[in-house]
């Protein structure tokens, strides 16, 4: 059951699916931040382990956790919680990640007086405890605007580019409910970026500030994906979506083109894995011929190009 809480700054929301070990340092790095006032609103997708008596433990009003009915995914986790939000802000927290106690102050006191989403980069924290270096360069994610072309430009598959579909970005809601902006709950790979770039479609004021802020965590039981055709079958079939809804500038179509001409370099690339695994050699053979630039990708590392970041490719 949720309610309404007022004067919130920003609602921190929290999609969780079997936390339990690691959902209390998510939500006490939500309420423990400075100089601002927060709600944390956790949405349990139907998990079987205790995340649930986990989360009722914490003795903070500010608080929501909502039961969902039936397992939707991060993204249809998600749109529970944005539902639910009383915040001017929304941030999204994955529930194995963690913020600095300033972050969420740090943001607004930086952006613009425009600004409807605000973007930072993020440090890396290995299994081991260590906190490493940022991400991003400043060549990766440049300070100031953030633009829809930039965003499709570097969500690629099998690219050195770093995907920036990792951000987590704070959004104010006044705009996400103006726009009826939602994730897509089919989306179980790529969902953030699909939400961010539909922000982006509907002329979202969007920078990147000189802050970090967010922790994201790398745990080995639960980071790494093997990326499937299943997977880029329903990228695809998003974009397809994607350029339906939305009235894109010439720039973004450009980068569109560019991505889905990646998708299908990659779709290819990997039947030709999948053929190569099943010794059906000359039919393998006959595709690397036919698709010359998939079958390229053979020559990359064996853990880079079948191994993803964690959670998954991001967009």
């Amino acid at each position: 059951m949720t309610r309404v809480i007022h004067n919130v700054d920003v609602s921190v929301v929290i999609a969780a699916w079997n936390s339990a070990d690691f959902i209390k340092t998510a939500i006490f790095s939500a309420l423990n931040q400075v100089d601002i006032n927060v709600e944390v609103i956790v949405v349990d997708d139907l998990s079987t382990d205790n995340t649930i008596s986990v989360v009722e433990a914490i003795n903070d009003t500010r608080i929501t956790l909502i039961k969902n009915k039936s397992n939707t995914g991060p993204g249809g986790a998600r749109n529970l919680g944005f539902d639910a939000a009383n915040g001017t802000w929304i941030a999204v927290l994955d529930s194995d990640d963690e913020m600095l106690p300033d972050r969420l102050s740090k943001l607004l006191s930086l952006k613009g007086e425009a600004t409807d989403i605000i973007l930072d980069n993020f440090y890396v924290r290995n299994n081991k405890g260590d906190i490493l270096t940022p991400y991003y360069s400043k060549n990766e994610l440049p300070l100031g605007p953030f633009s829809l072309q930039y965003l499709i430009n570097t969500n690629l598959i099998f690219s050195k580019v770093k995907s920036t579909g990792y951000l987590k970005p704070l959004f104010k809601s006044s705009f996400v409910k103006k726009h009826s902006i939602r994730y897509w709950p089919e989306v179980r790979v790529g969902e953030d970026y699909y939400f961010l770039a539909s922000c982006l479609a509907k002329s979202a004021t969007t920078e990147v500030v000189p802050y970090i802020g967010y922790i994201y965590n790398v745990r080995g039981g639960s980071i790494s994906s093997v990326l499937s055709l299943q997977h880029i079958q329903t990228l695809l079939s998003s974009d397809g979506k994607f350029n339906q809804m939305y009235n894109l500038d010439t720039f973004s179509i450009d980068a569109q083109v560019t991505r889905n001409k990646n998708l299908l370099r990659a779709y290819k690339y990997l039947e030709i894995v999948g053929l190569l695994k099943d010794r059906k050699l000359l039919k393998a053979l006959i595709y690397s011929i036919l698709f010359p630039k998939s079958s390229f990708l053979l020559h990359l590392p064996i853990l880079k190009r079948l191994n993803l970041f964690r959670r998954g490719y991001n967009g």
